[in-house]
């Protein structure tokens, strides 16, 4: 028994020092500037200070402000279609969340509640006092959230295939185990020792799976071949639950359009039809043969329906 007690002893201790060494091969965080002649829009990417993080947005075009979030384990990457067609009309603020894409990756508070306040004090930085606020899934919370914690810097939503209500069906792109205390970071890193796990993701993302190309799978596993992606990813999963905003939509008064992919694997139309109708001042549309992520799958018709929105939602107001 000792014999046995030892043995294992020594194999822990093994596994700990070879995870240990494989951990630290990877990099701690992406370079934008070793990688910007990868990153779509580079000239209009900026950096800024915000409540001690480095946040990277891409900002373009003039007139009325419109702001882009993007959903969970993705980037400014996600409106690249969309970006430079609606800053044509608007100008088009794309922001990488706290720990995505290329904004820094501290410790700390990654619910939606703080992201959102995250995005108001950016805004503050710009001298920006009300914009358009279009978010996709994670995104569209933190723009549920951010209409609830700061309503007058909020002129309208755009929600898109959003979190932020409970129907049957839902689910996540992070695996379960990421959940499970202790263990979930090492699962976590050895399941992203490939690109795989994210390739499964965005072909469930998507309705038509021709559409995951190997570049589009490759900009979506890159911050998630890092130290402090694949951290940031797991702190955004574990705290999603705080701060639960179904409760709070009948606060929610200025115009909202909730677009949503008929196909949607990971959370149904059901969604949408509830956002709808807790969500007072608000109009549903349904895109057909079409997944999770519509900005990057249908992008002209979500740039039609978005322009149309806004101008006729100004045009009332």
């Amino acid at each position: 028994m000792k014999k046995f007690l030892k043995l294992l002893l020594i194999l822990i201790v093994v596994a700990a020092i070879a995870f240990t060494v494989f951990w630290f091969s990877h990099p701690y965080d992406l370079s934008f500037e070793e990688l910007r002649a990868d990153v779509p829009h580079q000239d209009y990417s900026r950096f800024a200070e915000v409540d001690g993080v480095r946040i990277h947005y891409q900002d373009k075009g003039n007139g009325t402000p419109l702001v882009l979030i993007h959903g969970y384990t993705s980037s400014v990457y996600s409106w690249k279609d969309v970006f430079e067609p609606l800053s044509q009309n608007f100008r088009v603020i794309a922001v990488d969340l706290k720990g995505f894409g290329f904004s820094g990756k501290p410790d700390g508070d990654y619910s939606r509640r703080a992201q959102a306040v995250l995005v108001s004090h950016l805004l503050e930085q710009l001298h920006i006092e009300h914009a358009w606020i279009c978010g996709n899934s994670m995104g569209g919370e933190v723009a549920l959230n951010l209409a609830l914690v700061n309503p007058g810097q909020v002129s309208g939503l755009i929600l898109i295939d959003s979190n932020g209500v409970q129907v049957k069906g839902s689910g996540s792109l992070a695996p379960s185990y990421l959940l499970i205390p202790g263990v979930g970071r090492i699962l976590t890193a050895l399941a992203l020792r490939s690109d795989k796990l994210v390739r499964q993701g965005l072909e469930k993302s998507f309705y038509d799976d021709t559409k995951v190309t190997g570049d589009r799978v490759a900009a979506y596993y890159r911050p998630l071949q890092t130290r402090s992606g694949q951290l940031a990813a797991l702190r955004a999963r574990t705290q999603a639950g705080q701060y639960p905003v179904e409760p709070e939509l009948g606060k929610i008064f200025v115009p909202t359009l909730i677009l949503w992919g008929a196909q949607d694997e990971l959370i149904p139309v059901e969604a949408g039809h509830k956002l709808n109708s807790l969500i007072r001042n608000s109009r549903l549309v349904i895109f057909d043969n079409c997944g999770h992520v519509l900005q990057e799958e249908m992008p002209a018709r979500a740039v039609e329906e978005i322009n149309k929105f806004i101008h006729a939602a100004r045009g009332s107001g």
